[in-house]
This record gives C-alpha cells, sequence and structure tokens, in this order.
C-alpha cells in the first residue's frame, strides 16, 4: 500500500507564459508545495495583445502591448498599472526591472487591485527582491484575501497550512484554501480536497475529497488525477475501483506527472491490476527518476542492482541511490548503508554504513535494525548489547516487526544476560501478528523445541507451515523434517 500523496500541490499555467511557483520540500517526504501567484496579470497581456503564436510577430504585439498600456495607465487605469507590474516583472515587452515592478504593484494595489498586492506578496516570499519576507508576504496576502482575491486566499491559507510567516492554524488554513475553492479557484479545489482527504483544520470527508477532485479535474486539473486515483485504489470515501485509479494514474502519467509514472511503475512491479511488466515498470520509473523524483530514483536504483526489468549494473544504482538520498529519501539511505556495510560497489565502511543507518532512520524505522545489528556484533563500533536492544525497542514501537523478531532472539539468547525465553515468545508473537514469516517459523521452533513455549509438536508444525505458505525456506526444510518425525513416530 503506498502512503497517500499529502497536502498540496498546484500549479498555475497562464496561456503559455511561465508559471510563478515556488516547489518546497515539506519535512520527512518528497511532498511539493507550490505556492502560485495570482495570473490576472499575464492573462491580461496575452488577452490585449491576441492571440499571437508566430515567433516573427510577438515582440511587435508585445511592445504594442506595452505602448497601450503605459498610455491607460497615466489614465489610472488600474488593471493596465498591474499589467505593467507584470510585464517588469517577468521581462516581457521590456527589460526585466523587479524594482519598477513593485512599485507598480504597489500603485495598482493602492488603487485597489487586490491582485496586485497578492503578487507583491509572492515576491517578498520567494526572496526575489533580496531575503524571503515570509511575514511580510503574509500581510500582504492578507490584504488581497480581504479583498476577495482568489489567488490571495488560497496562498494565505497555505501558510497558515505550514506555518509560514505565521503560527501554524489548519483551521484558518482550511478557511481560507476553502474561500478559495468556493471562488471557483481551480488550484484551491485541489487543495480543498487534500485538507478533506487528510482531515487537516476539518473532520476528515474522503467521499467529498473524492467529488472536490473530480471537481477540478473537470476544470483542467492534471495533478488532481494522482490523489483520485489513490482514492479509488485504496477505497477511501467509497468504493474501490483499481481500473479507474489505472485510468487516472496513465492521465497524469501521459501529461508528464512524475507520480503518475511512479505509480504505474509500482502496479507493474507487483501485477496489481495490470499483467506484471517488469519492463514497462522500468520504463515508467525511469521516466519520472529523470526528472528527479526520488522515490522513483531509488526503484530504479534497485532494478539496476537487482536486475529487474534491465541489464544489471551496480554503479547506476549506486548513483540513483545517491541521487535519491541527496533528497532525503530514507530507503536510499538505508540502502547505501548496506552497500557500505558490504563493500558493494563501494569500499567497504562500517562508519559509512552507521552514518547511513541513522540518517535513514528519522523515517524509516527499519534502518534502525540495520543499526541495531551493527552494535550488537561489534562492526565498526564498540559491541553494545544494551544499546543495540535500545534500537531493536525503538523499531518495534514505530511498528518496524523485523525490531519484534530481532528483539525476541536477543532475549532468547541471552547475550549479556540471562536468556528471557517468555519475553522471546512474546516478541515472536507480536511479529507474528503483523505477519512476518520468520516470526511464524520461530514460534515453531519454540513449540518445537520447548524453549520459549511448551513442547508441541503439532503446534509447532502448523506454524512451521504458515512461514512455509509464505516462501520461507527454513521452515520449508524444518517442516518436512518434522512431518518425517511425527510420521516415524506414528509408525512405531
Amino acid at each position: 500500500m503506498r502512503i497517500f500523496l499529502p497536502l498540496l500541490c498546484l500549479l498555475a499555467v497562464a496561456n503559455g507564459l511561465p508559471a510563478h511557483a515556488v516547489s518546497w520540500q515539506a519535512s520527512g517526504s518528497e511532498k511539493e508545495l507550490l505556492l502560485t501567484k495570482g495570473v490576472g496579470g499575464l492573462t491580461l497581456l496575452h488577452n490585449r495583445a491576441g492571440k499571437i503564436h508566430r515567433s516573427t510577430r510577438a515582440e511587435i504585439s508585445k511592445s504594442a502591448v506595452i505602448t497601450s498600456l503605459n498610455a491607460e495607465a497615466l489614465a489610472g487605469n488600474a488593471e493596465a498599472v498591474f499589467g505593467l507590474a507584470v510585464a517588469h516583472e517577468m521581462g516581457h515587452g521590456v527589460p526585466r526591472d523587479l524594482p519598477v515592478a513593485m512599485e507598480l504593484y504597489e500603485k495598482a494595489g493602492e488603487m485597489g487591485l487586490a491582485a496586485a498586492y497578492n503578487n507583491l506578496g509572492e515576491i517578498y516570499r520567494q526572496g526575489k527582491h533580496g531575503a524571503p519576507d515570509a511575514e511580510k508576504a503574509r500581510e500582504l496576502y492578507q490584504i488581497a484575501a480581504d479583498w476577495g482575491d482568489a489567488w490571495a486566499q488560497n496562498n494565505l491559507g497555505l501558510l497558515y497550512l505550514h506555518g509560514i510567516g505565521v503560527a501554524r492554524n489548519p483551521k484558518l488554513a482550511f478557511y481560507w484554501v476553502k474561500g478559495a475553492a468556493m471562488a471557483g479557484l481551480m488550484q484551491g479545489i485541489e487543495n480543498l480536497a487534500g485538507l478533506y482527504r487528510d482531515g487537516v483544520g476539518v473532520e476528515r470527508d474522503t467521499s467529498r475529497s473524492r467529488m472536490l477532485y473530480h471537481k477540478a479535474i473537470s476544470l483542467g486539473s492534471i495533478d488532481a488525477h494522482v490523489p483520485l486515483g489513490e482514492l479509488l485504489e485504496n477505497g477511501d470515501g467509497g468504493e474501490a475501483d483499481l481500473a479507474a485509479a489505472i485510468r487516472h494514474y496513465r492521465v497524469a502519467a501521459n501529461e508528464g506527472h512524475l507520480l503518475g509514472n511512479h505509480y504505474l511503475g509500482t502496479l507493474y512491479e507487483d501485477g496489481v491490476g495490470v499483467d506484471r511488466d517488469l519492463e514497462l515498470a522500468f520504463f515508467h520509473y525511469e521516466r519520472a527518476a529523470r526528472r528527479g523524483l526520488a522515490r522513483s530514483q531509488f526503484a530504479l536504483g534497485r532494478f539496476y542492482l537487482l536486475g529487474q526489468g534491465t541489464e544489471p549494473n551496480l554503479q547506476k544504482a549506486i548513483r540513483l541511490y545517491k541521487a535519491s538520498a541527496k533528497q532525503g529519501n530514507a530507503q536510499a539511505l538505508n540502502d547505501l548503508g548496506v552497500l557500505y556495510e558490504n563493500g558493494r560497489g563501494v569500499p567497504q565502511s562500517y562508519e559509512l554504513a552507521l552514518e547511513f543507518y541513522t540518517a535513514s532512520s528519522a523515517r524509516f524505522p527499519f534502518a534502525l535494525t540495520n543499526a541495531g545489528l551493527l552494535y550488537l556484533n561489534g562492526h565498526g563500533v564498540r559491541q553494545d548489547v544494551d544499546l543495540a536492544k535500545k534500537l531493536f525497542q525503538q523499531a518495534s514501537e514505530r511498528g518496524e516487526p523485523v525490531g519484534d523478531v530481532l528483539l525476541g532472539k536477543v532475549y532468547l539468547q541471552g547475550f549479556n544476560e540471562e536468556p528471557n525465553p517468555g519475553e522471546a515468545a512474546r516478541m515472536f508473537l507480536l511479529a507474528a501478528s503483523k505477519g512476518v514469516p520468520e516470526a511464524f517459523y520461530l514460534l515453531g521452533y519454540c513449540h518445537e523445541s520447548g524453549r520459549c513455549l511448551g513442547r508441541n509438536l503439532v503446534k509447532a508444525r502448523d506454524f512451521y507451515k504458515m512461514a512455509a505458505d509464505q516462501g520461507y525456506r527454513e521452515a520449508e526444510r524444518a517442516l518436512r523434517q518434522l512431518e518425517w518425525r511425527l510420521r516415524t513416530q506414528s509408525n512405531n
């Protein structure tokens, strides 16, 4: 099961001109937040110029538009002043001049045009004029939002959502994003859908989230296809519909949405809803990885490492893992630790391995078990059984079943203290409740040997079979041997 794409993602495109957006990495993820400025000025420039697409006429048209805007601005037309501000900010028809643009935005705002304060706020937030000033941006967004500008309402809501330039306040985030959505802003509708989906600032309502994503798509949104696909795939907010989810992922992927490609890659890799096809999985991972999606870089690196869907190439795998790890992908950090621990494709180094495991463990609890094993075995560090147990316990508390298994093994063996078979059995049972094949095998061993549970060969056989049915080879061998013993005893 994949983790939902979290809040929030929006993108503005105004008649072929570049979008004014900035992306930030949310803590602990690849979650992108795009705060996008109003596009009124860009639309105004384009409409006044007419829909001219030939490059030979473009500059003439821009010049004519600027002349017209200058004249109207002198006559006191606020929209013309705003259009000139956009032109100077972006360098369309005039040399790019940010101080002039800021002065013109201020003037248009004073003339009562809310969008001007929104765009000026965006300049302060991005730090185009110097150091970013989130508090000044919030102040300007607030003015424009109070005047009813939908873009400013959306942007102000996102500042409250993430605590940028203001104390984090999910309820105010919901209030302002909802205002943008009610005004019909496509990005506001997408973001409102995300708030309902994740229950941020409002009671969780995935059914309403589905409806809002559908509405955003009807307005032309590409981004909404991915989270709607997630809801459909997982049956949140209505019946599960994997075929519909795949259709949405395909639409997104065909339009260049990286997560659309990544999700198709996971489906083809696992053979879920489609025939398993590792080459197609490789194709989709590669498309997203080339454009920098960290999770796809990790997945593609794994394919090169294992030779899935392509020829094995250890060096390409390492390069992709490093690219993904540089963006903070926890699984890539963990796997780099494994490569350094074993000296595979890189110089062997327990010290570097431990650094990678530690960096990974903040978001990937499995890495705690790898770090714990280094301390348990004294590899690259002084042996410290107590610290190893502590790391295994932390992994267990964070829901990692391998932590349960390893902690159970330490209790069973004792190491630096008397064995504790009862606690070992408890940990194995906990891991088994999470479906870990090795845990079923170990419970079978406990019943067969009588070391940590009452000796019961029939129960031992049942547990071995549960593990063997999940492909655990040690259990298959143990099951064959135990069944031979049971048949022998029966014959005697």
